[in-house]
């Protein structure tokens, strides 16, 4: 069975020191519809999250983020 796989990029308002960036990695992780999340080491302001669509949405994503006190926007739309 083939799995479908989307990708979404967000903006984070602010830089994010190592340790936290690993801690909202592995939040967003917990999600069982995603893939990965990777805060880039160049560009630390950006997240991007591979998911299953089948079963997760890019805004239930967001939400997990702003729910953590996150201020995240969607880039790219």
């Amino acid at each position: 069975m083939l799995t479908s796989i989307a990708s979404v990029m967000f903006h984070l308002d602010r830089n994010l020191g190592p340790s936290e960036k690993g801690v909202l990695e592995d939040c967003v992780r917990e999600d069982p519809c995603v893939i990965s999340a990777h805060v880039s080491q160049s560009a630390p302001h950006l997240m991007l999250v591979a998911y299953d669509p089948d079963c997760t949405s890019m805004r239930s994503i967001h939400q997990n983020l702003t729910g953590r006190g996150v201020d995240a926007q969607l880039v790219g739309l």
